[in-house]
């Protein structure tokens, strides 16, 4: 371990100390992250985890020397001051090298600094007078993002002190975690804020050096009259007029940091915030791109020569549209190959990581635009799916899983797309007891082929049994349940809250529902083998996800799953791990949620299903400690995902009880034994 260069009061370090030994038996000890540094007053509080433990400290700004912990980045704690110009155009730099769409990758950005002459074999500054611009997404997926941070902060300086620049250009995948929406973090940045109880986004709100350090950055920079932009410039975007100085104080002082309720309801903010601002825009890569000459228009609107862009994967950095826009986003995520783009006055080259340089490819490959599922589950605002089809004929035929013809429509950040359908009943129970059952959406594949999405044409729809308002509310934490389960199991399913329009002839009902990732975008989103049939022991299982999975169900009270026929069960296999793993789901039986007609099975022994029950599965001793200490590390994130802007607060202290309860016996862990059955001891 290196030598710390700080010291601590000593009631901290005690205090770090029973902390850390209450965490040992839940820790994943290949976790290291931080450090995550916010100022407080006169004094800096220093947060990281090392070896799975948890370390918090607080010492005097005036004091303080270097950070410096074995496997995190090292940090000068007397140089957290960083630049503030909001310069939006530069002129006459040399050399210009952008990387884009890093994505927690930090060892392959390394190799592609390097090699490109960006950094020395030490990491720091090699460029000279000249610019690095990093065109966004730096955070999400990987779980190399602290250092990441870290390394541009500190090469930030060096450039400013040498005569050149570091552009740190913000992202989507930036602005979401600095909003709380955390669904494509690494299970590593989940298991800090379980660490610290402690929503992840807060390590980056204002008064933290990351936070502040983001949130000043830039939206869009001009260099040598080459745009650099995340995702695009949409026409709708260019029509507003705003200048590159003045969008990027409409983000800066508007947009960071600020509720996206007040931001979906302003129209200015609305735009640059969806779908076809400049985070999101993909309108240059669809299956019929934008016409060439609104490209054209937004240039001169901009007086730009170019447009660099990342955001959509490619398989390599290439031009589009007669080489005025270029795309940069060539899958360094992946964590296996990439390219820097290097612009000269006199040429523009490419260079991958072993520093070979390489004209670019004048043709474009053909981009992937995934699914319409995936495209819903990675909203900003929530989508709105209108359904036009016989509904009333659909109930009465709800046995018989016939489909009918529907008319689809589906609005999603602000991009609509018409479908022509097919809709039928799904489920068991609902399909019996719900005038308003579960849908299968099945959407024409010559329609999704020619807006540009892959085939996956069924979307499974979840909606209030029936139009009552406290249906309504039963439906909400149905889908919340799905959003604790997140938080204990990151590769957990997907779903996404979306309005729902039913028109009828006689009648049209609005409603809000959500969709559940389906077996085959799930598989493509993780790339996790779905078994679709077979029998699975719970010994053969990850044991650690299998009995949190237990744990789980018996928080919220659901009974209604079983490993032996994988009932609401699913059953996956990823290629680093040496055991499946079963994924829970369906959760509308759970006591927590509360639906009327959920009764247990007669072979249970309990009246009601807010009951809990905790099945005999075996588990031992040790499982069993090691499951309460993770649960109670987690537990501040149970209530804070509890206060969902979605719920009423009434609904909100409802299901912040229903769980105190399930905690505050998990605090007296002998008496919890007792009520689950006396395990068998640890071998």
């Amino acid at each position: 371990m290196c030598r710390r260069t700080y010291t601590f009061p000593l009631l901290v370090f005690l205090l770090s100390i029973l902390w850390s030994h209450s965490w040992l038996s839940a820790q994943n000890t290949t976790y290291f992250d931080g450090p995550y540094i916010a100022h407080q007053g006169d004094s800096l509080r220093i947060q990281w985890v090392a070896s799975g433990v948890p370390h918090d400290t607080l010492i005097a700004s005036a004091t303080a020397t270097h950070f410096q912990e074995e496997g995190l980045p090292a940090v000068d704690l007397q140089q957290l001051d960083f630049p503030t110009e909001h310069a939006a155009t530069y002129t006459d730099v040399e050399r210009i090298v952008a990387i884009s769409d890093v994505h927690g990758q930090y060892d392959l950005m390394v190799e592609l600094l390097h090699a490109s002459e960006v950094i020395d074999a030490a990491g720091n500054w090699a460029l000279g007078e000249n610019h690095l611009i990093v065109v966004g997404d730096n955070m999400g997926r990987g779980d190399g993002v602290l250092p990441i941070l870290w390394d541009l902060f500190r090469l930030e300086q060096q450039a400013l002190n040498a005569g050149g620049r570091v552009h740190l250009i913000l992202g989507n995948h930036e602005i979401m975690t600095l909003q709380g929406d955390l669904r494509y973090i690494h299970q590593k940045y989940r298991y800090t804020a379980g660490a610290f109880r402690t929503p992840y986004e807060q390590f980056f709100q204002p008064g933290t050096v990351l936070g502040d350090w983001l949130a000043q950055h830039q939206i869009a920079v001009s260099i040598n009259q080459h745009l650099f932009v995340h995702a695009g410039i949409a026409p709708e975007v260019s029509d507003l007029k705003l200048s590159l100085v003045e969008m990027n104080r409409i983000f800066r002082e508007q947009i960071v940091h600020q509720p996206e309720d007040s931001l979906l309801k302003q129209p200015v903010l609305r735009l640059l915030y969806g779908g076809d601002g400049p985070l999101w825009y993909r309108g240059y890569f669809e299956e019929e791109p934008l016409a060439a000459g609104k490209v054209n228009r937004s240039l001169k609107r901009y007086g730009q020569q170019k447009m660099v862009v990342g955001h959509t994967s490619q398989s390599r950095i290439h031009p589009l549209y007669n080489g005025k826009v270029i795309a940069i986003d060539c899958s360094i995520k992946l964590g296996e190959t990439g390219e820097v783009l290097v612009i000269e006055k006199e040429r523009t080259y490419t260079i991958d990581q072993d520093g070979n340089q390489h004209a670019m490819a004048a043709v474009a490959p053909a981009p992937t635009s995934g699914s319409i599922q995936q495209l819903v589950m990675g909203s900003v605002a929530r989508p709105q799916l209108t359904i036009t089809t016989d509904f009333q004929r659909l109930i009465r035929n709800k046995n018989s899983e016939e489909y009918q013809a529907a008319d689809i429509a589906l609005t999603v950040d602000e991009q609509d797309f018409n479908f022509t359908g097919r809709v039928r009943a799904r489920g068991n129970v609902r399909k019996q007891v719900c005038p308003f059952p579960p849908l299968y959406v099945d959407l024409k594949k010559s329609d999704l082929t020619a807006l540009g999405f892959s085939k996956t044409d069924k979307l499974k729809l979840v909606i209030p049994c029936h139009k009552q308002s406290n249906q309504q509310t039963t439906l909400l934490k149905e889908h919340l349940v799905y959003e604790l389960y997140q938080i204990i199991e990151p590769n957990s399913i997907q779903t996404r809250l979306l309005d729902v329009t039913i028109v009828m002839p006689k009648e049209t009902v609005q409603l809000t529902g959500f969709l559940i990732e389906t077996e085959r975008d799930y598989a493509a989103r993780t790339g996790a083998e779905v078994f679709k049939r077979g029998r699975f022991a719970a010994s053969i299982l990850d044991r650690a996800a299998f009995v949190n999975t237990q744990f789980f169900q018996y928080m919220i009270a659901n009974c209604d799953w079983s490993l032996a026929n994988r009932h609401n069960l699913q059953v996956v296999q990823f290629s680093d791990r040496a055991r499946p793993q079963v994924l829970a789901y369906d959760f509308d039986y759970a006591g927590f949620v509360g639906n009327p007609y959920a009764t247990p099975a007669a072979n249970l022994p309990i009246l009601s299903v807010h009951d809990r029950y905790f099945f005999s599965y075996s588990i031992t001793t040790t499982e069993i400690d090691t499951a309460i200490q993770h649960f109670l590390a987690h537990e501040e994130l149970f209530y804070a995902h509890c206060a969902a802007h979605y719920l009423d607060q009434r609904t909100v202290q409802q299901c912040e009880k229903y769980l105190r309860s399930f905690f505050d016996l998990l605090r007296k862990p002998k008496k919890f034994k007792r009520k689950i059955g006396q395990p068998r001891p640890s071998s």
